[in-house]
């Protein structure tokens, strides 16, 4: 009787414990940061400046995940978290002064855990290994960058990239991550807004696409349906 006492406590505290770390997660109020990312955008230019890109790389912090997002010294190879966009499209628009504009086609932001990273910025697949947590609807964008002669010459580029988009969640899974179990839908509800910033001096690209810009950013999330009625 008393073995099958101390079974029923250990049971009860285990789930308790088990609630406790999946409800722990709260979500981030808006316009907090919400995320900080390292990535890497790639380009296929054609003569007439149109083309395709992808962007992937990973996260250095995730408001709400407790703990290092790394699996030893901070880098690409030992990222917990990653993240890969779908390939969109991109089309110029007419230069104001000298701000080189871009429409980035609408389309996906994807986020993915692994237990075992192994990132390699020659290989986008390592990006968007492991499990899929979060998908994020991504509408058209605008891109603003110093005006340059011509975009399909080859890097070094001059100036800065700035891209901004607010993305809605569109769907997420629960995942266990160092004994803790979270739930995008339950951290960002209403969305995220990224911001990021590209160098425009090239880093090598990857089959497909020649041309890649090094950037880094950070997102602040966006007010969900409850927090904009609790407003009212």
């Amino acid at each position: 009787m008393k073995h099958q006492t101390t079974q029923l406590v250990a049971l009860l505290l285990a789930t308790l414990v088990g609630w406790l770390s999946s409800a722990e997660a709260k979500p981030i109020p808006s316009s907090a940061v919400a995320c900080s990312l390292v990535g890497r955008a790639h380009l296929n230019l054609k003569p007439d400046s149109t083309g395709q890109a992808q962007d992937f790389g990973y996260f250095t912090g995730i408001t709400g995940i407790a703990g290092s997002l790394f699996n030893g010294a901070p880098s690409e190879s030992t990222a917990f978290f990653t993240y890969r966009t779908d390939v969109l499209s991109i089309t110029p628009v007419r230069s104001n002064g000298d701000i080189a504009l871009v429409l980035g086609s609408a389309g996906t932001f994807d986020i993915y855990y692994n237990s075992s990273p192994s990132g390699d910025w020659s290989n986008p697949d390592r990006f968007s290994s492991g499990q899929l947590v979060a998908r994020f609807a991504r509408p058209e964008f605008l891109v603003l960058q110093i005006l340059q002669s011509d975009w399909t010459n080859p890097p070094p580029f001059e100036s800065i990239t700035d891209v901004a988009a607010t993305l809605a969640l569109a769907k997420s899974q629960s995942f266990t991550f160092k004994g803790h179990k979270y739930d995008f839908r339950a951290i960002v509800p209403g969305g995220i807004t990224v911001n990021e910033f590209a160098s425009n001096t090239g880093v090598p690209g990857i089959t497909g696409f020649p041309i890649a810009q090094a950037l880094a950013g950070h997102c602040v999330a966006v007010a969900s349906k409850d927090e904009d009625q609790d407003k009212q």
